[in-house]
């Protein structure tokens, strides 16, 4: 049985509404509330118990629907079980989500302040999220789910075209890429400087607002871009259904390190 995240039901709870509303356009829907205030939903022998506390908090601070749409994305994706370890190894990827979600139970680690990393497995053109149960289930430690999401990651990568755009003689990299909601997280990748030292140089500064976006740029042109694209990672933030971070990212030799951060407001 997996524990979620939470809710008490009140008369006037507009998360619990909009919630229930997401569960039954997935097709699913709430068996019981229990004494504790817990939401169960069931799929053959899965049984959920769903705590919306922490969404609740986070939609009052933000009133953006795309938190509990994503949330219930997660619950559904808990309802479908893995093929086994052999099969699944092939579609492990590292990913991206904001620091401030209850992970509870699904394996995460923060890169800065503002955003973790995940694991998830990608199959049925859906991803994923993998918890400690699940590599219970595989019998696999986490080293080795680890492991999966790099290769997997590196050949994704390898694939990947560099694209190369020259602004004012400063030169702005991207990404392209098969897999467009992995673009960003390709970055971490262990083959990120073998791909981009050619036209970039290294160490390499990046902005990931959302998962399916990411510029780069040259430490020499750090002035010139960190000045100029404040705009457009504030906008991919604020209208992407999923969101990472506005912060400007250095990655080199020491690992990945937060320098600076667009302000929200």
């Amino acid at each position: 049985m997996l524990e979620l995240f939470g809710c008490k039901k009140k008369e006037t709870d507009i998360v619990f509404e909009k919630f229930r509303t997401q569960i039954e356009s997935q097709g699913l829907k709430i068996d019981t509330i229990d004494d504790e205030g817990l939401i169960h939903i069931s799929k053959g022998d899965i049984d959920l118990k769903v705590n919306l506390d922490n969404l609740r908090k986070n939609y009052e601070r933000d009133h953006d629907d795309s938190l509990i749409i994503d949330f219930v994305e997660v619950i559904f994706s808990q309802l479908e079980p893995f093929p086994v370890w052999e099969t699944a190894r092939n579609n492990i990827f590292i990913s991206l989500y904001p620091s401030d979600f209850d992970f509870q139970d699904f394996l995460n680690k923060p890169v800065t302040d503002d955003f973790s990393r995940i694991f998830i497995h990608s199959g049925n053109n859906k991803f994923t999220w993998i918890s400690k149960d699940d590599l219970t289930g595989w019998k696999i430690t986490e080293d080795e789910l680890e492991k999966a999401a790099l290769t997997n990651g590196q050949l994704e990568l390898n694939k990947a075209t560099l694209q190369i755009d020259t602004i004012e003689n400063h030169k702005l990299g991207f990404l392209e890429t098969e897999h467009e909601s992995l673009k960003a997280s390709l970055l971490f990748s262990p083959n990120l400087m073998e791909k981009v030292k050619d036209e970039l140089g290294w160490p390499v500064y990046a902005v990931i607002p959302v998962r399916d976006f990411c510029y780069l740029f040259s430490e020499n042109d750090f002035d010139f871009f960190s000045g100029k694209l404040g705009k457009t990672v504030i906008e991919e933030y604020k209208e992407s259904g999923y969101p990472i971070t506005t912060e400007l990212l250095k990655f080199s030799d020491k690992g990945i390190e937060a320098v600076g951060k667009y302000p929200r407001e």
